[in-house]
């Protein structure tokens, strides 16, 4: 499943999701306005109880919000849809697509920032990011938590049926990062022409 095709498709995709998600959360006048903060969407009536209290844990104190329901089950269905149009499922091939959901999870949030006017790749830092609470040096902790879990699913795969998943799942992450270095590049140039 993994591919360079696959890799380069699903990058288009993450591009288009993190432009939608910043188009639709951004406010004008504001720069705190990340994670649905200033979004009229369902929110949890007691954030206390057990499913708002356990999301919270796993994204390190974030909300659950409607809007992160609708945006995450729409990358989960979209990274399903091969099963709904021919591709065989079987439980590798969901343990690939997991692995892949996490890695674009991961991916659409930091093009998210770079894509963005009011931050770009120079103001990806804490001071700018109040809603990623944990940093390991210039990166949330969120990161490496997400490719280690995109790298557990495909190990997982690559255990059960082959162990070229892995070379497969590495390709796609250097794509994912070459086309990110790219992508801030891009957005850099277009910067700098808009202020100019």
């Amino acid at each position: 499943m993994f591919s360079v095709s696959y890799a380069i498709g699903f990058f288009v995709i993450v591009v288009i999701v993190a432009f939608l998600d910043e188009q639709v959360e951004r406010k004008k006048g504001k720069t705190d306005y990340g994670w649905a903060k200033y979004l009229d969407c369902w929110r949890p009536k007691n954030p206390n109880s057990f499913i708002p209290k356990i999301y919270s844990i796993i994204m390190e104190g974030k909300e659950l919000t409607g809007y992160h329901i609708a945006l995450f089950s729409l990358v989960f269905i979209v990274l399903h849809v091969p099963f709904f149009t021919g591709v065989s499922w079987d439980l590798i091939r969901e343990l690939e697509t997991l692995s892949m959901y996490f890695m674009v999870m991961l991916f659409e949030d930091f093009l998210y920032f770079v894509l963005n006017p009011d931050f770009g790749a120079k103001k990806f830092k804490p001071q700018y990011i109040p809603w990623h609470k944990n940093w390991i040096g210039p990166i949330p902790t969120d990161y490496p938590v997400g490719i280690g879990v995109s790298l557990g699913f495909a190990l997982l795969a690559a255990i059960f049926w082959d162990i070229n998943i892995l070379g497969g799942w590495g390709v796609t992450l250097g794509i994912f990062i070459a086309l990110t270095l790219l992508s801030i590049l891009v957005s850099e140039i277009m910067r700098g022409r808009a202020s100019a």
